[in-house]
């Protein structure tokens, strides 16, 4: 996998090299406001204001995007990536946490990572409606989605990934809840992102762009008293349940 990404990131480069040197940057205009239709009541953050826009359709750096979603993925991979379109926070780390780590067993950790999720997951969709970047499977016929391909997938749009962001916003928050896994749990959220590159669903820039939504989303709500209140809860919880 390591090898195939690597030229993704050698065009990117490339790219910027591009630039010319010495040429003052040149702020973009501000985006005009979501309006509440568009924003999920739990986002706090606006992610066009950060996030670039997607390859272009077509360009050298989609295709290699292309070529990498295409894998090849072994059965056991891609059974993993089914698994993970579950949006179940608990069954994505509780290979990390133990089987008692249930939202049956931690109330508390339930509602935080239910805030969290909603925050980062739906922070993307402004970003969505601006580009409308088809999903890999929908470019490419040759890419067989592990989810059912229905009508309202292939309506969607693929940058940035709303499940890479809230998979990966649940890992970051666990790992402050258990910081003694806490590098398990980051490569856990990672690896669950990347699901959706496997899944055929989501190019690899839908899914980085998805874990920097996740950063800013995460960074946004420590300035919610209501979520450091939920924080807070979660923490004793964790510390009494699962002080390892």
């Amino acid at each position: 996998m390591h090898l195939k990404i690597a030229p993704l990131f050698a065009l990117l480069l490339a790219a910027c090299a591009t630039a010319e040197i010495g040429a003052p940057p040149t702020a973009p205009p501000p985006p005009a406001p979501v309006s509440a239709a568009q924003r999920h009541a739990a986002v706090q953050v606006d992610a066009r204001t950060f996030l670039p826009a997607p390859p272009a359709a077509g360009s050298a750096l989609a295709q290699q995007e292309l070529a990498i979603v295409r894998g090849p993925w072994s059965e056991a991979r891609r059974q993993q990536a089914l698994e993970d379109n579950a949006i179940d926070p608990f069954a994505a780390f509780d290979a990390v946490l133990g089987e008692d780590f249930t939202a049956a067993n931690y109330p508390a950790t339930l509602a935080v990572l239910t805030r969290t999720g909603r925050a980062a997951g739906y922070a993307g969709d402004p970003v969505k409606a601006l580009h409308q970047r088809p999903r890999p499977f929908v470019t490419d016929s040759n890419i067989t989605p592990c989810i059912p391909d229905e009508p309202a997938l292939r309506a969607s749009f693929s940058y940035p990934s709303g499940h890479a962001a809230l998979g990966f916003a649940w890992s970051l928050v666990l790992a402050e809840l258990v910081p003694t896994r806490a590098d398990a749990l980051i490569a856990r959220g990672y690896d669950f992102s990347w699901s959706r590159v496997v899944c055929g669903v989501h190019y690899p820039s839908d899914v980085e762009a998805g874990r920097t939504v996740a950063s800013a989303a995460v960074a946004r709500l420590h300035a919610d008293p209501e979520f450091q209140r939920e924080l807070d809860a979660a923490r004793a919880e964790m510390a009494r349940l699962h002080p390892n």
